[in-house]
C-alpha cells in the first residue's frame, strides 16, 4: 500500500491542478465577455434599503419590502455585483425569499451575471433577520471559550440566510475590543485576545461556509482601538505596523490562513502605515486617507504583504468618516485605485433622482479607467476577484428555481436553531460575584422576586427566563414575580412599597461608556441607590450586565453580579408572557437576558469567563489597573 502513496498523491495534485485551470479558465472567459461598463457595475454593492416611486424630494422612509417595476428596471439595467439589504428589507421569511428570487431573476435577465446578495446577520446586536435567529453576538460566544459555539453560530446563520437566497453574510467582526470606550464595536467583538477572535471568526466562517454562504472579516485594519464611531466621525489610530501585527492585524491573518473570501475595510486613519495625502474636491485640502483609500493598506499590506486574494469591499462609503471629507465620484476612484475590489453602497439609492449620482459615479470610474488613472489591470484583477468568488461559491450555478419557499419557512427561526442559540446564550453568562453562594437563586412557595429594567422591551424577555425556571421545576408554584421599568425620574420612593414587599430584587445594568458607571447616569445610580436601600432591608440583590461588561465592578454592595453581554430585547408583552408559555416569542430576540435569569435560577451551570479585561474604574475614566483579568468567571452547578 505504502508503495501506491506516492502514485495517489500524484493523481491528487493532478486532479487539483485540472481544477484549478478549468476554473481559471472559466473566470476568464467571463471577465473577457463583459463590457467595460459591466465591469464598472459588477464592482458595486448597492443597497435599496428604502423606496420612494413617487422621487418625491422628501424620501418615504418606507423599506423596500416587495420588489417594484422601478427596482426591477435598475437591476435589469445595471450588471451590479452585489446587492445588501438591511432590517427594512427583512421582514418576514415569506417576504424575504420573495425579494430575493426577484432581486436574483432581474439580475439574470438576458444573461445577466447573478448578484451577491448580502447582509449583516452578525447575531447579538447586529442581526436583520426578523423572523430569524438572532444569536447572543461575539462578545458572549468569546465568553463561552468555545470555537465550537461559534461554528455552531455560523451554521445557524449560514442555514437561514441560504434557504432565501442570501448567499453572503458581511460578518463576523474580528476587531479586537481592546479600547474599553469603543462607541461600535463593544459587544460586536468576540473579546481583546486576537488570536482567539481569528479562532472564533475563522469557525464562525467555516459554519457558514458549510451551507454555501460567503463570510466577510471586518474592519480591515481594525477598528477596536478606537474612541470615534466612523459612521459620524473619521478615527485615527496611531500605531505602527509591528504594534498591529501583534494584535489587530492577528485575527485576520488566521482568518486568511483559512480561507476566508472576502474582507472589509475601515474608514479610520493609520498615519503610521499610510503617509501620503491626496487634494479633495470637496474640501479643496490635502487630506489623509482612511485605509478604504489607502493603497499602502489595501494592496501594499492586505493583499501582497499578506496575501489575501478574495474580495475587498469597502464599509458602506455614506459613513461620515468618508462623506465628511471626500465626494462620492472622488471617494470611489480613490478605493479602486488603492486596492478595493467591491464598493458599499457608492451612493444612497432610495428613488429615480438618486440613480443620476450612481451615473455619475459610474462615469466618473470609466473617465478614469480611460484617462490611466486607473490602469485596466486593476479593473480586471477586482472584477476577477469578484467572479471567482461567485465561481467557488456556487453563486453562478444556482438557478433562482433552486430554492425553495417550504424549505425557507421550515428552517428560519426554527425551534432546532432557537433550542442552539439558548444553549449558547446560557454558556456565555459569567459570575463575577457570588457572596454567600447567592447563585444559584433558591426559591420557596412564598418567595417573592421584583425585577428592574431601564427599558421595556426588556421586561418579556426577564418573564420568559422566570418562565423557563419555573418550568425546570426550580421555582414553585406560589413564588410570585413583577418587573417595573425604571427611567431617569424614577425615585427610591417610586417603588419603595414593592421594595419593601420582595425579597428578592434582580436588576439590569445596560451601561454604554465609562461616564455611565458609578452613578454617572440614571441608569447606574437608581440601581445603586436601590441595593443601599435593599441591604438595610436584608434583602437579595442580583445585577445582570447587560451590555459591554466593563460594569461588573460598580455593584460591590450587590449579593451577586452576572454577565451577558447583549441588551437585544424583544416585543413580548410582559404580562402574555407570564401566561403565553416559556418563551411566548416567534420573533426574533435576543436571547442574552433571558439566558442570565435561567442561569440565576440554575436551568444552566455558570460556566462563561470574561472574554476582555476589565479596566479598574477611576474619576470617570477607565485605568491602567485591572478590576478583573480575561479568563475570569466563577462557576456553579457543573
Amino acid at each position: 500500500m505504502q508503495t501506491l502513496i506516492p502514485t495517489i498523491l500524484l493523481i491528487i495534485s493532478i486532479l487539483l491542478q485540472w481544477v484549478s485551470m478549468f476554473i481559471t479558465d472559466s473566470v476568464e472567459s467571463i471577465v473577457k465577455s463583459m463590457s467595460l461598463q459591466d465591469k464598472v457595475t459588477q464592482m458595486l454593492m448597492v443597497d435599496f434599503r428604502y423606496w420612494d416611486e413617487n422621487t418625491s424630494d422628501n424620501v418615504a422612509q418606507k423599506g423596500l419590502t416587495i420588489m417594484n417595476s422601478q427596482v426591477r428596471e435598475i437591476i435589469e439595467d445595471y450588471n451590479f455585483g452585489a446587492v445588501i439589504y438591511f432590517a427594512q428589507n427583512l421582514t418576514g421569511t415569506e417576504q424575504a425569499y420573495n425579494l430575493t428570487y426577484q432581486m436574483q431573476t432581474a439580475a439574470r435577465k438576458n444573461g445577466g451575471i447573478p448578484m451577491i446578495i448580502c447582509t449583516d446577520q452578525e447575531g447579538g446586536s447586529v442581526y436583520r433577520l426578523g423572523s430569524g435567529t438572532a444569536l447572543p453576538g461575539n462578545m458572549a460566544l468569546g465568553a463561552t471559550g468555545n470555537t465550537e459555539y461559534a461554528r455552531m453560530a455560523g451554521q445557524i446563520i449560514g442555514s437561514e440566510l441560504s434557504v432565501l437566497g442570501i448567499n453572503t453574510n458581511l460578518a463576523p467582526v474580528v476587531d479586537v475590543n481592546n479600547n474599553a470606550n469603543n462607541p461600535v464595536i463593544g459587544l460586536r467583538s468576540y473579546g481583546d485576545d486576537p488570536v482567539a477572535i481569528g479562532n472564533m471568526a475563522s469557525a464562525a466562517i467555516e459554519g457558514m461556509k458549510e451551507y454555501g454562504v460567503i463570510g466577510c472579516a471586518k474592519h480591515f485594519p481594525g477598528h477596536g482601538d478606537t474612541a470615534t464611531d466612523s459612521h459620524y466621525g473619521l478615527p485615527i489610530v496611531d500605531k505602527s505596523l509591528s504594534a498591529l501585527q501583534s494584535c489587530e492585524l492577528k485575527p485576520f491573518e488566521i482568518s486568511i490562513e483559512h480561507g476566508v473570501d472576502m474582507i472589509m475595510t475601515a474608514h479610520i486613519l493609520y498615519p503610521q502605515l499610510e503617509k501620503d495625502k491626496i487634494v479633495s474636491e470637496k474640501t479643496g485640502k490635502a487630506e489623509s486617507l482612511p485605509a478604504t483609500m489607502s493603497d499602502d493598506i489595501i494592496t501594499g499590506l492586505l493583499k501582497e504583504q499578506m496575501g489575501f486574494d478574495g474580495i475587498v469591499v469597502t464599509d458602506a462609503m455614506n459613513m461620515a468618516g468618508v462623506t465628511d471629507k471626500w465626494g462620492p465620484v472622488e471617494a470611489v476612484v480613490n478605493s479602486i485605485k488603492a486596492g478595493v475590489d467591491m464598493i458599499c453602497m457608492p451612493c444612497e439609492l432610495s428613488c429615480l433622482k438618486d440613480v443620476k449620482t450612481l451615473d455619475k459615479i459610474i462615469n466618473g470610474v470609466v473617465s478614469a479607467i480611460n484617462s490611466g488613472e486607473i490602469p485596466m489591470s486593476r479593473i480586471d484583477d477586482a472584477v476577477r476577484r469578484i467572479i471567482r468568488v461567485k465561481f467557488n461559491n456556487g453563486i453562478l450555478a444556482k438557478d433562482v428555481d433552486y430554492y425553495s419557499l417550504a424549505e425557507a419557512k421550515s428552517i428560519v427561526g426554527c425551534e432546532e436553531n432557537r433550542n442552539k442559540e439558548r444553549e449558547i446564550a446560557a454558556a456565555a453568562v459569567t459570575v463575577v460575584q457570588n457572596s454567600n453562594n447567592t447563585l444559584p437563586l433558591k426559591m420557596s412557595k412564598t418567595s417573592k422576586v421584583l425585577m428592574f429594567v431601564p427599558y421595556n422591551n426588556e421586561k418579556g424577555q426577564m418573564i420568559m427566563g422566570w418562565n423557563r425556571a419555573k418550568n425546570a421545576g426550580l421555582i414553585p408554584d406560589g413564588a410570585q414575580v413583577e418587573v417595573v421599568r425604571f427611567d431617569s425620574s424614577t425615585t427610591l420612593n417610586t417603588y419603595k412599597s414593592k421594595i419593601q414587599w420582595a425579597d428578592t430584587l434582580i436588576f439590569n445594568s445596560e451601561i454604554t461608556k465609562a461616564s455611565k458607571m458609578n452613578g454617572g447616569s440614571w441608569e447606574s445610580k437608581y440601581i445603586l441607590t436601590v441595593i443601599d436601600y435593599a441591604e438595610s432591608l436584608g434583602k437579595t440583590t442580583v445585577v445582570q450586565s447587560v451590555d459591554k461588561p466593563y460594569d461588573v465592578q460598580s455593584y460591590k454592595k450587590a449579593d451577586a453580579v452576572i454577565a451577558v453581554y447583549g441588551c437585544k430585547g424583544s416585543t413580548v408583552d410582559p404580562t402574555q408572557a407570564l401566561t403565553g408559555g416559556v418563551t411566548g416569542s416567534e420573533s426574533a430576540y435576543g436571547p442574552n437576558i433571558i439566558a442570565g435569569i435561567e442561569v440565576m435560577f440554575g436551568v444552566f451551570s455558570a460556566q462563561g469567563k470574561l472574554p476582555v479585561n476589565i479596566p479598574q474604574y477611576k474619576n470617570g475614566t477607565y485605568t491602567n489597573s485591572s478590576a478583573y483579568p480575561r479568563g475570569y468567571g466563577l462557576t456553579y452547578g457543573e
